[in-house]
């Protein structure tokens, strides 16, 4: 399960680290972990990504991103702390969220479509324009 620490990572004391993102982090972890057990007890492996010693995808902006990251819009998903990106080299967690999409809905989860995330899988709480539980950036 992906801590606050992992999720916030070097930014955890940083200022754009507001007491709103952190509950939003909170609200986002608390969904996450409940559909990762769902998961997990399906057979899924969540594994560690060497970059960032946690199951959060990327080198440095898998999880929060500070308002001066140049990836995503100004209150991006990221920035708001309201998505996260797992990591799946094997596409693995992607191929079970695609089957199990009732489950995503019971969590309050929503993923970008897996032909957008090579190597990993994004899981939001905010719901895209789309309305969709599976959308496309």
């Amino acid at each position: 399960m992906i801590t606050l620490a992992d999720y916030f990572g070097e930014w955890y004391a940083c200022p754009d680290a507001t007491e709103t993102r952190r509950d939003n982090a909170e609200r986002l972890l608390d969904a996450c972990g409940d559909l990762e057990l769902l998961a997990r007890n399906d057979g899924v492996v969540f594994p560690i990504n060497p970059a960032t010693s946690s199951e959060v995808s990327g080198a440095t902006y898998g999880g929060f991103r500070p308002m001066s990251c140049t990836q995503g819009a100004l209150h991006s998903s990221h920035k708001e702390a309201l998505a996260v990106d797992r990591y799946d080299p094997d596409g693995e967690i992607d191929s079970w969220c695609m089957n199990n999409l009732e489950q995503l809905e019971r969590c309050g989860i929503y993923i970008e479509h897996p032909d957008s995330t090579p190597g990993w899988s994004h899981w939001t709480i905010k719901p895209p324009g789309s309305g969709n539980r599976v959308f496309r950036p």
